[in-house]
């Protein structure tokens, strides 16, 4: 399976935010500022499922995880591996 590029996720997140993320920085909070709002959230988790071929739980949900997307490419490239 291909790495998530920064690309990739923006363009998926622009498709499900609305929004133009083409100036996003990598560590420019998404969902905490609003910019991407909680129906993006859910779509974005089963992307990760599907992207990932794991299953995500509770403690996976988390800022510390998804609100930016230097985050969200760290989390899925652990993920991944196996972490």
């Amino acid at each position: 399976m291909k790495q998530l590029t920064r690309q990739d996720l923006i363009g998926f997140l622009e498709n499900h935010a609305r929004e133009d993320l083409s100036e996003v920085r990598d560590d420019t909070e998404l969902f905490s500022t609003g910019l991407v709002d909680s129906f993006a959230m859910i779509e974005l988790l089963m992307f990760l499922e599907k992207y990932t071929g794991t299953r995500l739980g509770p403690e996976d949900i988390d800022l510390d995880n998804l609100d930016s997307i230097g985050r969200i490419i760290k989390y899925v490239d652990k993920r991944k591996a196996g972490k």
